[in-house]
């Protein structure tokens, strides 16, 4: 069973197209959604859970508390039923039909702990296809803004990291490792973080080409990065994860053996 961990706040119209993209697209069907609501107030929002709460295959649980991506997803992986949890932002959107098979066949590889998905912009060039490391931008997403037909890249290609806006990891392995940094990453690369802790226990992080799903990018949240034009706390916030990551994956930042520039 695969437990899919939605976090949100308002924004109704972006979780519900999310949410009906896998109740009507998917077809692996052992699986449960878990809707976190994290201090919605609108209206709308509150009427369209009152319609999902009717689906056995979901379940909601209210977080009340300050945005805390970490501590949000911990939480909600304590509810989870499933041997296998995948992180999932509500800006995104399923198009492959059987991405949930694809992403589960994976780990038929016990070597493999983390596996991602390849994450298109609404105009159909790259999100997202895996994540390299080096120092000056720390996280870098392989391919982004490249067209499809133009990526030479392996099926199932290895990195030290994928975004956890689409991560499947093994229930079991996440407990194992305390799940996401909830005290010194609270906003950005806790994903990151938990891939490399993934990475020292000798497990591989990969990301599969074909499972494929619009990400829309920021919608539901501004970027921490722009954050120091409209939200100078949020920045210094941002700017000492970063510090915390640089400090505690050095080596590793360094030492990406699968940075490439030509992938920028």
């Amino acid at each position: 069973m695969i437990s899919i961990i939605i976090p949100f706040k308002d924004n109704h119209k972006l979780l519900k197209q999310c949410i009906f993209g896998i109740l009507e697209k998917t077809i692996y069907q052992d699986y449960e959604i878990i809707l976190v609501d994290n201090q919605s107030r609108e209206a709308r929002t509150k009427k369209l859970l009152e319609e999902l709460e009717e689906d056995d295959k979901i379940r909601i649980l209210n977080y009340d508390k300050p945005f805390n991506f970490s501590a949000i997803n911990n939480f909600a992986v304590k509810h989870a039923k499933g041997d296998f949890i995948l992180f999932l932002n509500n800006d995104t959107e399923a198009i492959s039909p059987n991405w949930l098979d694809e992403m589960l066949r994976c780990f038929e590889d016990e070597k493999a702990g983390v596996v991602g998905a390849r994450l298109l912009y609404s105009d159909g060039t790259i999100q997202h296809c895996g994540v390299m490391l080096e120092e000056k931008r720390l996280a870098i997403h392989a391919f982004r803004m490249w067209k499809e037909a133009d990526v030479r890249v392996g099926a199932r290609q290895e990195w030290k990291a994928v975004t956890g806006a689409c991560m499947m990891t093994r229930k079991a392995l996440f407990l194992r490792l305390g799940g996401f940094d909830e005290e010194n990453l609270p906003i950005a690369y806790n994903d990151v973080d938990y891939c490399l802790r993934v990475g020292e226990l000798g497990i591989k992080t990969i990301c599969v080409s074909s499972i494929k799903l619009y990400h829309y990018e920021s919608v539901s949240r501004k970027s921490d990065v722009l954050a120091r034009f409209f939200n100078r706390k949020r920045y210094l916030k941002f700017i000492k994860e970063q510090e915390y990551m640089r400090k505690r994956w050095s080596r590793e930042i360094s030492q990406d053996e699968f940075y490439d520039k030509t992938f920028i």
